[in-house]
């Protein structure tokens, strides 16, 4: 949910009541409703900051829970000069789709979806496609409803009549630490200030077009796994900001519209500072799998007296980022690990799939598979048994390095001797 403690901007300057604390506490009770589930350990990120959307959508049986907050940085005729609350519940029930309730005020809820229509990770390019503000009032924002509840830079009496706003929207991986958001949508991404028709369709028209769209994007660079610098911007407003992750926590500050102040001159300046934190539950509708019986134990072997050869060390191969295809030099190192092993036909040996932190823990574990069986399958490839193998991910734990710069060290597949 999203909960604001305004009805209108003019009634509140007309009345001057303080802040409603009954948001905050509807925040407060829905985090309790929910603290007793179990929680995830990681998190993906269905928007960048808090107004532009990626193509993340929550992994299936997780839900996330968030609040944020509002406060003026100039007092102009132009700027609301009181804190705005929201809050937020987003729930996936199947892959690759997720829904959110958002509350502006304790009389206005909309309803968001979003599909993913394009890849299965965040680490993978993805697209997606999805509708915000859904509901039974028009011209909604987190300030209300109405053409006269909105922040004054979105008001214009041309604008349509807004019950949704509808969006598009492409995530691309450019490089480890870097990905880009590009999309295209109406409603809440259409601006109508002097700059905003840049950014839309209206660009083309003497007028402002009725059903204009409107492109949105943005960009995270991180810092390190944990901590990422954000910058976002539609037609409407810019924003910048820091988002950290730890575990299934996440917290963002972030300077909100930005061109009031870059831009804009004297009465006509204006810009929110921004804070928000979101807490993420994984797996609520997973079923728990009832305990096998114990094996009994194997009987004991006969002692061998072969004398089993010396076994020499077998070397790690390494992978590209988020890939598990094997490149030409490692397929060389297979080669050598290969004759080592037709030295000792009888072992057994197991293949170690790692990654590097980047993503989620549920993905990481997944991509260490596809490394351990693509070198498995490579091995056997060349004329090795494939029972000889088994394979193990470790995901992301026990890492070679935290080096951002050398995380290339923690994509590997390394090859352990069975006593």
């Amino acid at each position: 949910m999203r909960i604001s403690s305004q009805e209108t901007g003019d009634r509140r300057r007309e009345t001057g009541l303080k802040a409603d604390p009954r948001p905050l506490l509807l925040c407060v009770v829905v985090a309790l409703l929910v603290v007793a589930a179990p929680a995830s350990a990681a998190s993906n990120s269905p928007t960048l900051l808090f107004d532009t959307p990626t193509a993340d959508v929550l992994p299936a049986g997780a839900l996330a829970i968030s609040a944020d907050a509002t406060f003026p940085l100039t007092k102009t005729s132009m700027n609301v000069d009181y804190p705005e609350l929201d809050a937020n519940v987003r729930f996936s029930p199947l892959k690759r789709l997720d829904f959110a309730v958002t509350a502006y005020t304790l009389k206005d809820y909309v309803l968001d979806a979003k599909y993913r229509i394009i890849g299965d990770e965040p680490g993978d390019f993805g697209l997606a496609v999805g509708v915000y503000d859904v509901g039974l009032n028009s011209y909604v924002s987190p300030l209300g409803h109405g053409l006269n509840a909105a922040w004054p830079d979105w008001k214009h009496r041309d604008r349509t009549t807004e019950n949704f706003s509808a969006f598009a929207v492409a995530s691309i991986p450019m490089t480890e630490i870097v990905r880009y958001h590009v999309g295209l949508g109406r409603g809440r991404f259409v601006g109508y200030g002097t700059r905003s028709k840049y950014l839309n369709t209206d660009v083309f028209f003497k007028d402002h077009h009725q059903w204009a769209l409107a492109l949105f994007g943005g960009a995270e660079f991180y810092v390190t796994p944990q901590v990422t610098l954000v910058a976002e911007a539609n037609s409407r407003d810019m924003n910048t900001g820091v988002k950290a992750s730890f575990g299934p926590v996440t917290a963002a500050v972030a300077w909100k519209k930005m061109e009031g102040l870059v831009f804009a001159k004297g009465d006509g300046r204006f810009g929110r500072f921004e804070f928000g934190v979101s807490y993420q539950f994984d797996n609520l509708c997973r079923r728990r799998e009832p305990m096998p019986p114990p094996e009994r134990a194997p009987e004991p072997e006969p002692e061998s007296v072969a004398v089993e050869p010396v076994k020499q060390d077998l070397v790690p191969i390494h992978f590209d980022f988020d890939k598990s295809n094997i490149r030409p030099g490692d397929a060389t190192i297979l080669q050598g690990n290969y004759d080592v092993l037709k030295q000792a036909p009888q072992a057994r040996v197991t293949i170690e799939g790692y990654c590097d932190p980047i993503g989620t823990s549920e993905y990481n574990i997944a991509l260490g598979m596809r490394r351990a069986e693509a070198a498995k399958a490579y091995l056997a490839k060349l004329g090795a048994d494939r029972n000889m193998f088994s394979t193990i991910s470790y995901g992301e734990e026990m890492l070679v390095t935290h080096d951002a710069m050398q995380f290339e060290l923690n994509r590997r597949c390394e090859f352990k001797w069975k006593d």
